[in-house]
């Protein structure tokens, strides 16, 4: 595996594709470096990938999307943990844990907790300091939310998801992604090459599959390896 780089991530991948004299479909691509503007000059770098030959036999994947064929022994335990889980608990737990959290981060908050079904458990965090709460690209809230998946794992609660909220920014941004997802389509579709996306939590990558799955002109997939995974939306 040879590594190449270019100004965007799409640069550095189609560097290699030449190099290789492959197309997008025969290599893995794994992301070694995101691009830096830098200021005035210094500090800027490129990205970097790195590009691997798929094995004749290996097709691609998508460890996004749900994988509902599972065996009946699978189901049956699945079954049994559920039964003995007590998701109220569960959840008072969680709010107990994130009000520890918070305090000790400097918030002043109120936490409104909704127990939509068994499976999900959405925290509202009602507080003035919603931008930092938030954090740049969602960065904050998302470490809290994958912060708060791995707390009720350990309780047991792996069948149950973990939404955290605030000013209504889960909806705005599913918005957005909706909305970024047909932009980057039409611009493959336009180029006729693969567009990379910036990388993003497995969840959002789902809704960006989710909003592109009816589009008979493009495919999508994720490639890379957390927390540097990212979506390519190509041209069919």
């Amino acid at each position: 595996m040879t590594v190449y780089s270019g100004k965007t991530i799409q640069d550095a991948v189609e560097q290699g594709l030449a190099a290789l004299s492959l197309t997008q479909d025969q290599v893995d691509v794994t992301i070694i470096q995101q691009p830096k503007n830098g200021f005035l000059g210094f500090g800027r770098k490129l990205a970097q990938v790195e590009l691997a030959k798929k094995s004749t036999d290996q097709t691609i994947t998508n460890t996004d999307k749900s994988t509902p064929n599972q065996t009946s022994d699978t189901h049956n335990t699945n079954d049994e943990n559920e039964n003995t889980i007590d998701v109220e608990e569960v959840s008072q737990k969680l709010a107990n844990y994130l009000n520890d959290v918070l305090e000790a981060m400097g918030f002043s908050f109120k936490l409104k907790l909704d127990l939509k079904n068994r499976h999900s458990i959405y925290i509202d965090i009602d507080t003035d300091q919603e931008s930092r709460l938030i954090g740049r690209h969602g960065r904050t809230i998302n470490a809290l939310q994958n912060l708060s998946q791995i707390f009720i794992n350990r309780l047991g609660a792996n069948n149950v998801n973990v939404e955290l909220d605030t000013a209504n920014y889960r909806s705005r941004r599913s918005e957005a992604l909706v909305q970024l997802a047909d932009k980057t389509a039409r611009n493959a579709i336009a180029n006729g090459k693969p567009v990379y996306l910036n990388p993003m939590p497995s969840f959002e990558r789902k809704q960006i599959h989710t909003a592109l799955a009816d589009n008979g002109h493009v495919m999508t997939y994720s490639t890379g390896k957390e927390p540097h995974r990212v979506i390519v939306v190509a041209p069919k």
